[in-house]
């Protein structure tokens, strides 16, 4: 009796622990969603107010792409360099002050007076923001199993959607009741609420007494020792297998993902000759679809391509320069069809985004030893480098070719990228092929 009662306590613990455990996932995972989500209440209205900073700040097309830029560049940079901050300091902290931070740089946009200072902060602004996405995909993974990774970056990735319509709406809203100078300070406002709550509750499973079935490296390093990932320089990364061929994809796909975030609105108004409103609440179509590709992207992985990450990839994005090419031919027919092609183009770029520089960047990381974070700032900073040059390159074929030109450059570089993830997963089924190989050898 005595063996049979201390068994029954056992199994009662475990279960007490295992729903304490799913309980703190839900709470971490929420918390992260709508923490990173936040940021793009930040970045959401320069898509929408570019044409009232072209009139309010006396300033040209070609000029425009540079905002854009200032926001955009300092993040790549510090995405390609910085990446390791997050082990050093820990995702906690990096994350809320990331946050934090972001947010005392966008509220002065407010009263800018000039196209420099407006720059200045947007600089700062993004350079903060970089801090914010290898945090916290280094915080999520370590509170779920490797074998729901992709499940649980494809619903983590609908964040960056859903907050990209909820800030186009809200800047839409702000700009016509109160003017476009509105726009900045109440995302700001939550984006630092956001980061006082990561503060206070994003911690990992080891802090909260926890274990996590399932993950590989259930130990997290400490942050006073120095890891493999940490040691690895941005060429050493570059030279590991499959990095060059997803970072060119990552490049191409965060390209066309950031040009029409921040210049479809502008692109409706000046080339299909719709209302400033209408503009604005018609792009947040491409947001729609990435929500649905970004949550189901996952799940087709793990139920339908055997978990085949790099060629659905592939696939999407073959897609996503189908779907453009759909939206060009069908462009007189009105804004019910616009509408449709554009929630696909969002669903087929959006899905595959977050694979790239989530759970295929980890999966390639880890197979060098725990370079997980290494390899996916890496990934991420190349995608961010395609965030930078699609201001200048958008606005500058613009200006030669005119706003029709925006969508076929679009469908060349979705091309681009499939072309570079289609040999990513010829050269991944090659090696697969050769540990199968070696693994029968061994056999007796």
């Amino acid at each position: 009796m005595t063996i049979l009662s201390k068994h029954l306590r056992k199994i009662l613990c475990l279960r007490m622990e295992g729903k304490h455990l799913r309980f703190w996932q839900w709470i971490v995972f929420g918390v992260l969603w709508l923490a990173y989500g936040s940021t793009y209440l930040l970045r959401k209205p320069l898509g929408v107010i570019k044409a009232d900073l072209e009139s309010g700040l006396n300033v040209s097309s070609a000029i425009l792409g540079w905002v854009d830029t200032a926001l955009l560049l300092p993040y790549a940079a510090v995405s390609l360099t910085l990446g390791s901050v997050g082990d050093r300091l820990g995702s906690r902290v990096t994350l809320a002050g990331g946050l934090i931070l972001a947010a005392a740089a966008t509220a002065p946009m407010t009263v800018c007076q000039s196209l420099s200072s407006l720059l200045t902060l947007l600089a700062f602004s993004g350079a903060s923001q970089a801090l914010c996405w290898p945090a916290c995909c280094a915080l999520l993974s370590r509170w779920f199993s490797d074998a729901s990774r992709n499940s649980v970056f494809g619903m983590f990735g609908t964040c960056c959607f859903v907050f990209g319509m909820a800030g186009t709406g809200l800047a839409v809203y702000l700009q016509d009741a109160y003017g476009w100078r509105s726009v900045f300070l109440p995302p700001a406002m939550v984006v630092t609420i956001l980061g006082v709550i990561v503060f206070e509750i994003g911690r990992d499973p080891s802090e909260r007494g926890l274990v996590v079935p399932g993950r590989a490296a259930n130990q997290h390093v400490p942050q006073n020792k120095t890891s493999t990932e940490s040691k690895m320089s941005m060429m050493a990364v570059w030279k590991v297998t499959l990095v060059p061929e997803v970072s060119i994809a990552m490049f191409c796909v965060k390209f066309v993902r950031y040009a029409l975030m921040f210049w479809l609105p502008f692109y409706l108004l000046r080339s299909l000759n719709y209302s400033k409103i209408n503009a604005g609440l018609a792009s947040t179509a491409f947001e729609l679809g990435g929500v649905a590709g970004s949550a189901f992207v996952g799940v087709v992985v793990d139920h339908w391509m055997k978990g085949r990450a790099i060629l659905t990839s592939a696939l999407a994005v073959s897609g996503s320069a189908l779907a453009l090419l759909a939206f060009i031919a069908t462009a007189s027919w009105g804004p019910i069809f616009h509408v449709i092609f554009l929630a696909l183009v969002g669903a087929l770029n959006c899905g595959p985004d977050i694979l790239l520089c989530g759970s295929v960047s980890a999966d390639i990381g880890e197979r060098e030893g725990g370079a997980a974070s290494a390899v996916t700032g890496v990934v991420n900073g190349m995608g961010s480098l395609g965030t930078v040059l699609e201001g200048p390159l958008v606005s500058l074929v613009a200006a030669w070719f005119g706003w029709s030109s925006m969508m076929p450059l679009m469908i060349l570089l979705s091309c681009l990228g499939a072309i570079a993830a289609f040999r990513a997963n010829s050269i991944h089924s090659r090696i697969e092929g050769r540990v199968k190989l070696s693994s029968m050898d061994t056999v007796p």
